[in-house]
């Protein structure tokens, strides 16, 4: 396993925002908290057809930016929940 990924490529309408020491990256003037994992990495902040902006890391999708709130509403895992016997 490599120390460092290599750095995504986003493409050129996308705005490259790098995750901050304390997890967040600066949007229009807002602090939003991202992922305290993905700490000096490139994520990609694009605007998608309902005019929402989408915040992912390469190709998996974080969440969108909420902008009445400045902050991330996360996508719902994908893992299956567990359920008690």
């Amino acid at each position: 396993m490599p120390r460092r990924l290599p750095a995504p490529e986003y493409p050129p309408e996308a705005a490259v925002r790098q995750v901050r020491s304390n997890g967040e990256i600066k949007w229009r003037g807002d602090f939003i908290h991202i992922c305290s994992a993905l700490v000096d990495e490139a994520v990609a902040v694009e605007e998608t057809e309902d005019g929402h902006w989408q915040v992912r890391f390469f190709d998996v999708p974080i969440g969108i930016i909420d902008q009445k709130t400045s902050k991330l509403r996360r996508y719902a895992s994908a893992a299956p929940q567990r359920t008690e016997p």
